[in-house]
């Protein structure tokens, strides 16, 4: 008998309601939630620390949002994983979704690091959870579709434009309730996360290939060539070298 081959991507896929990157980025936030909440050490150990970081513990910059310390952020940030990963997944692929979250990650991450450099305030603060990615992914999305509406707790019509302007909004307001200017620290990886996601997003424009410009010049070139023997004939038959007759 032929050996079956088991495909595991299909496992992520939970029954074909999501693509199986976004199951497996789910997946992970679960089992690492879980295992974190039975041995409290990990939670430590995952955490982007900035200190530690620059010492050389760079697996920080990658742990830091799948593990979850408390049950609502696993529930309302996988929720939105699970809402947001079908369309991005949809418009971008599977692959460039998984290439664009571990970008937020890695990036807000090494932003961080870089900040707590030159600042010694943001390298005593440890981040942990997915909302700085889960937010960045709003934002992408509103980008995407800036004039589609959502309604937020089905009660609260927006706009992607502008559900992107109170993402961004809402996090420069708890930064400064969490003090000035030590609160822009503890939000260093929101707002490094919401960066990457703006820069990422913006229209770009569409610039031809390199062939098609010069094509487009030779035919140019030939069409002012051919045109250098025509003269303009005015109405009343002037401007030619002889009459014109119908």
């Amino acid at each position: 008998m032929a050996r079956r081959n088991v495909d595991i991507s299909g496992f992520f896929t939970f029954g074909g309601r999501v693509p199986a990157t976004v199951g497996l980025v789910l997946a992970l936030m679960l089992a690492a939630s879980v295992w974190g909440w039975l041995n409290p050490p990990l939670f430590a150990l995952a955490t982007l620390a900035p200190g530690l970081v620059l010492r050389g513990e760079v697996w920080r910059l990658v742990t830091w949002p799948f593990f979850q310390t408390h049950p609502f952020t696993l529930l309302f940030g996988g929720f939105m994983i699970w809402t947001l990963g079908q369309q991005l997944s949809y418009v971008w692929s599977e692959r460039r979704f998984a290439a664009r979250f571990l970008g937020y990650t890695v990036g807000a991450g090494v932003l961080t690091t870089l900040l707590a450099v030159v600042w010694p305030d943001a390298r005593m603060i440890g981040h942990l959870g997915v909302w700085p990615v889960a937010n960045a992914m709003i934002v992408a999305w509103a980008m995407l579709y800036p004039d589609r509406q959502v309604n937020i707790w089905g009660v609260l019509p927006l706009t992607g434009k502008t559900l992107a302007l109170v993402v961004l909004g809402g996090t420069v307001l708890y930064a400064i309730a969490a003090g000035f200017p030590r609160g822009f620290a503890a939000f260093a990886p929101h707002l490094f996360a919401l960066g990457i996601a703006w820069a990422q997003g913006r229209p770009r424009a569409r610039r031809r290939p390199l062939g098609d410009q010069a094509r487009r010049w030779w035919a140019e070139r030939e069409a002012k060539r051919r045109a250098k023997h025509l003269k303009v004939v005015r109405k009343d038959g002037g401007g030619g070298d002889r009459p014109w007759m119908n």
